[in-house]
């Protein structure tokens, strides 16, 4: 019964896309703004995708002119590393583009 009710609660997770339990939204926010080059971070989302795959998204807002190249590299490897997200779609944004706040869904 115990090991059909984690199962339960796992499936549940997936189909209500729910972040994992064990990221800090908080923590996982702060760590890519304090990257080199990350003036902001906005539309942070983490849910688990199937029961072997958690997934991330979120905008990185840089200064024009920063190296979104390495901007990239650093986010891809703190998710990895310190939160143990292999799998994220990140979009790099001059602090001068305008579209984003648009968006109302």
């Amino acid at each position: 019964m115990p090991r059909t009710l984690r199962l339960g609660a796992a499936a549940l997770r997936v189909l209500l896309q729910a972040a994992p339990a064990h990221i800090d939204l908080s923590d996982l926010h702060a760590d890519l703004a304090a990257l080199p080059g990350v003036v902001g971070v906005h539309d942070l989302h983490v849910w688990t995708l199937t029961s072997q795959m958690e997934v991330a998204t979120a905008h990185l807002q840089v200064q024009p002119g920063t190296d979104t190249h390495a901007v990239l590299d650093a986010a891809r490897e703190v998710l990895a590393r310190e939160h143990h997200l292999e799998h994220a779609t990140l979009q790099v944004e001059p602090t001068d583009h305008t579209g984003c706040e648009e968006v109302g869904w």
